[in-house]
C-alpha cells in the first residue's frame, strides 16, 4: 500500500516536472525531441510509470536466498 502511494508521489511530481520543462522548452525543440505539447507530459509519465513498473518486477522476482542451504 505504501509502494503504491509512494509511486503515485512519483508519477505526480514527474508529470509536474515536464509542465515545467515544457514551459522552457519551444514547439521546435519539442518537435526535435519527438513530442508536442499535447503529448510530452504523457510521455514522461509513461517513460517513468514503465520504469517503476519494472523496478517493481524485478524485485517480486528476486528469491531470498539461505547461505546456510546453499550447495546442499
Amino acid at each position: 500500500m505504501f509502494r503504491n502511494f509512494f509511486n503515485a508521489l512519483i508519477i505526480a511530481r514527474s508529470a509536474s516536472a515536464s509542465k515545467q520543462v515544457m514551459d522552457y522548452m519551444s514547439d521546435s525543440q519539442l518537435k526535435d525531441l519527438g513530442y508536442d505539447r499535447s503529448t510530452f507530459v504523457a510521455a514522461q509519465m509513461a517513460m517513468v510509470m514503465a520504469e517503476l513498473d519494472s523496478h517493481d518486477e524485478a524485485a517480486q522476482n528476486s528469491v531470498p536466498v539461505n547461505a546456510n542451504l546453499v550447495g546442499a
